[in-house]
C-alpha cells in the first residue's frame, strides 16, 4: 500500500513540474514562435501590401470569429459533459466548468497533449481520479480531429483536391478504434503487462484507463461527441468566412469551411505547439489556390488563427487566474 502511495505521489510531482513547465515556457514559446511565423508571412506576402490590406479590414469580423469561437466553446464543453456523464462522472457545473474553461490554456502545446492536465486539475478540485477521466482528453482530441477531417472532406469532394492528408489520417484512425474495441486482446495485453517489472505496478491504472477509453469509443458516444466537435469547428470555418468578407472577398461558405478544417487538421497531425506554422501555411496556402490575393490570404489567416488559438490561450488563462484568485485553489497550472 505504501509502495503505491509513494508511487502516487511521484507521479503528482511529476505532473506538477509538466504543468509548471508549461505555464512558465510553453506559452512563452509559443508565442515566440507565432511571432516569427506572422512575421515571415509579413515578409514573404510583402508587408506593405499586408497592412494595406488589413487598413481596409472591418472589425465587425473580429468580433464575429469571437463571438462564434465562443459559441463552439459551448458545444466542445457539452461533449466534455457528455463524456463525464458516459463515465459516470458527476461534479458540479461550476467545477466542471472551470476545468474544461482553464484547459484552453493548454492549446498552445504540441497536439493539444496538454490538455490531459484537466484530467489532474479535475482531481484536485472534485476528488475524481485522474486515470478515470485522462481517457476524455484524448477522446476529445480525436473526435475533434475526426470531425474537422469530415468538414475537410466536403472541400475535397466538392473542389476535387488531394485527399492524401484526410486518407492517411482516416486509416490511423480506423486502426486505433478497432484495436481499442478489442477488448479481450487489449486485455490481454494489459494482463501481460502487469506481470512486468517496474511498469507492472501500474496495471491496475492502465486498465481503468482502458476501460474508460473503450466506453468512450463505443459508436453512440463516438457518433455524439463527433457530430458536436462538427459544429464547434464548423462555427470557427464560419468565422474565416467571415473574416474573408471583412477584407472585401465574396466567396463560399465551404471555402472558409474547408481551408479552415484543412489548415487545423495538417496543424494537429503536425504535433507543432498550436500547429504553428503549419496550419498557416496550409490556410494561406489553399486561399491562394482559390483566387484570394496573396495579402489578404494572410491577413484572413492571421486574424483566425489570432481570433481562434490566442483568444482559446488567453481566455483559458483568465478562466484558471480568477478561479485561483475567488477560491484560493491550491492547484497548479
Amino acid at each position: 500500500m505504501s509502495d503505491s502511495l509513494e508511487k502516487g505521489n511521484e507521479a503528482d510531482e511529476s505532473t506538477g513540474r509538466i504543468r509548471q513547465l508549461v505555464s512558465d515556457h510553453g506559452v512563452w514559446v509559443t508565442a515566440v514562435l507565432t511571432v516569427v511565423v506572422f512575421a515571415a508571412l509579413f515578409v514573404l506576402a510583402d508587408a506593405e501590401k499586408v497592412i494595406a490590406a488589413f487598413s481596409e479590414f472591418e472589425l465587425w469580423a473580429f468580433g464575429a470569429v469571437v463571438l462564434l469561437t465562443t459559441i463552439g466553446y459551448g458545444f466542445r464543453f457539452a461533449k466534455w459533459e457528455f463524456y463525464l456523464r458516459e463515465l459516470d462522472v458527476h461534479v458540479p457545473l461550476k467545477t466542471s466548468l472551470t476545468v474544461f474553461f482553464s484547459g484552453l490554456m493548454m492549446v498552445v502545446t504540441p497536439g493539444k497533449a496538454g490538455e490531459v492536465w484537466k484530467a489532474w486539475l479535475l482531481r484536485d478540485e472534485a476528488g475524481v481520479p485522474a486515470s478515470r477521466t485522462t481517457s476524455v482528453v484524448g477522446a476529445e482530441r480525436i473526435t475533434d480531429l475526426l470531425s474537422l477531417s469530415l468538414l475537410a472532406a466536403l472541400g475535397v469532394v466538392a473542389y476535387g483536391r488531394s485527399p492524401a492528408v484526410l486518407v492517411a489520417v482516416a486509416v490511423v484512425f480506423a486502426l486505433g478504434i478497432g484495436l481499442l474495441q478489442w477488448r479481450a486482446g487489449c486485455l490481454r495485453l494489459l494482463s501481460w503487462i502487469g506481470s512486468l517489472p517496474v511498469i507492472g505496478d501500474y496495471a491496475e491504472g492502465l486498465e481503468t484507463l482502458y476501460e474508460s477509453t473503450y466506453r468512450l469509443f463505443r459508436l453512440r458516444p463516438l457518433s455524439v461527441a463527433t457530430l458536436l466537435g462538427i459544429v464547434a469547428w464548423g462555427l470557427e470555418g464560419v468565422a474565416l468566412w467571415l473574416t474573408l468578407r471583412g477584407f472585401g472577398i465574396e466567396t463560399s461558405l465551404l471555402v472558409g469551411l474547408f481551408v479552415f478544417a484543412l489548415g487545423s487538421v495538417v496543424g494537429a497531425v503536425s504535433m507543432l505547439p498550436g500547429g504553428l506554422g503549419a496550419a498557416e501555411a496550409s490556410m494561406t496556402g489553399v486561399l491562394l489556390t482559390f483566387g484570394i490575393a496573396e495579402p489578404i490570404a494572410v491577413g484572413a489567416t492571421m486574424v483566425i488563427r489570432v481570433g481562434t488559438l490566442w483568444y482559446a490561450a488567453i481566455l483559458g488563462f483568465v478562466v484558471f487566474s480568477a478561479h485561483k484568485l475567488f477560491t484560493g485553489s491550491s492547484a497548479e497550472a
